[in-house]
């Protein structure tokens, strides 16, 4: 059987769940804590992993009614870490403090998760269960290492700084997200037809006027133009990558992600040059991932800039619209067929 990590909705998730159902082969699709009122059991199964003795024999199992199940491969996907969840409405009557009790199954839970990980990235698998997200500037600087070119870039919580940095780049600097970006966020409004849509994109900064003298650690870069972007799925030591003609629509200009509804943006498949393919590689395998979706930059000058890597990013856009059928080499890798 094969265990796929991911989220409830995830449509490059289902498309190789399809390829995987072609092969005849068996699944079980992780999303986080149980609907059970059990609240140790996953995906109302029991995991059980046995180790140690003088054959020292390892094994591993999900049980369903007391039917263990092999774990043939492992997809992290988009693999769920908050735990909490499993006790937040666990129920108590017991004269031992709950806070405390509470405080001893949420370390005892963390450790049986991190080990989970550990022994399922042992065997055939795909993607990271640790490392679902990166620190980007960290990333950033190790691919400067490696020979590939990175935005001049500014991290700071200093209005000072910012104005120098600023004037240096001829009063045009984009900020985008240190971390993550935060999660989208709908708050309703009185016309029960409409909701606010609350999110975060790469922002174009052309003054500071409103700028305080002290904020919250922040990323900023140099505005660059750019004749295309391009997103590259590394996926077991291979680049499949796209060209994505952004900069051809107001709306998708300064960040892809902001997407025009009724002008899609075009996508054609991409070769990136050998060096640049190299250093990826190199990064990738530094960083020890598999996979990851890195997005780089070409600009008017004829320059390459990496941008950075997103461990768990959507791959589906450049696999339909190149080709490329990353959803069938997924599948094929997870059940040996590659």
């Amino acid at each position: 059987m094969h265990l796929i990590f991911s989220e409830k909705v995830d449509f490059s998730t289902n498309r190789v769940i399809d390829w995987l159902y072609y092969y005849d082969q068996k699944y079980e699709k992780f999303i986080g804590p149980s609907d059970n009122k059990d609240h140790f059991k996953f995906n109302d199964k029991t995991i059980s992993f046995t180790f140690g003795g003088i054959n020292k024999e390892e094994k591993q199992s999900i049980s369903e009614n007391a039917n263990p199940t092999k774990i043939d491969s492992t997809w992290f996907r988009r693999p769920n870490h908050n735990t909490k969840s499993f006790i937040e409405e666990f129920k108590y009557n017991g004269i031992y403090p709950k806070n405390i009790l509470n405080y001893t199954l949420q370390q005892r839970i963390d450790v049986f998760w991190e080990y989970l990980g550990y022994r399922l990235e042992s065997n055939n698998h795909l993607g990271s269960f640790k490392t679902f997200e990166l620190n980007k500037p960290i990333v950033m600087q190790e691919a400067e290492k490696l020979g590939l070119t990175v935005p001049r870039t500014l991290i700071t919580n200093s209005k000072r700084e910012l104005e120098t940095f600023f004037k240096s780049c001829n009063h045009r600097i984009i900020t985008k997200s240190l971390h993550e970006i935060i999660p989208e966020y709908k708050h309703p409004t009185e016309d029960t037809n409409t909701e606010l849509s609350i999110h975060q994109y790469t922002t174009l900064i052309d003054n500071l006027k409103d700028t305080p003298k002290v904020f919250a650690p922040s990323l900023f870069q140099e505005c660059i133009d750019k004749e295309y972007e391009i997103r590259t799925i590394f996926l077991n030591d291979s680049c499949y990558s796209a060209c994505i003609f952004s900069q051809l629509n107001e709306q998708t200009k300064i960040d892809m992600r902001n997407r025009d509804a009724n002008t899609p943006t075009r996508y054609i498949p991409y070769q990136l040059p050998e060096t640049i393919e190299t250093s990826i590689k190199q990064l990738m395998n530094k960083l020890n991932l598999s996979y990851g979706a890195i997005d780089i930059m070409k600009s008017i000058n004829g320059y390459y800039y990496f941008l950075e890597i997103n461990p768990v990013g959507q791959f589906g856009d450049v696999s339909m619209q190149c080709n490329y059928y990353l959803n069938k080499k997924i599948a094929e890798h997870l059940i040996n067929k590659s």
